[in-house]
């Protein structure tokens, strides 16, 4: 999966999809280049992405987005 290949290539420890938008994500770890991650998320789906580091989110959103997203790197 692209969406795996990429998150390793860019040092996250997760990526969580958030639904129903195609292009919301939320990553665990600091990419090395949110830029770059984004214009590499873009290419690879076709679509706008937003980026929502976990780390910077406040505990109480960052545990509540972490329930209703979907982590990438575990599935399959």
């Amino acid at each position: 999966m692209t969406i795996r290949r990429l998150a390793r290539s860019h040092g996250l420890d997760a990526i969580r999809w958030w639904p129903p938008n195609e292009g919301d994500f939320l990553v665990e770890g600091l990419p090395l280049s949110v830029r770059q991650l984004s214009r590499e998320l873009e290419r690879a789906l076709g679509c706008k992405v937003a980026i929502y580091l976990a780390d910077r989110l406040a505990t109480e959103t960052r545990e509540r987005l972490q329930r209703e997203t979907v982590d990438l790197l575990s599935v399959g």
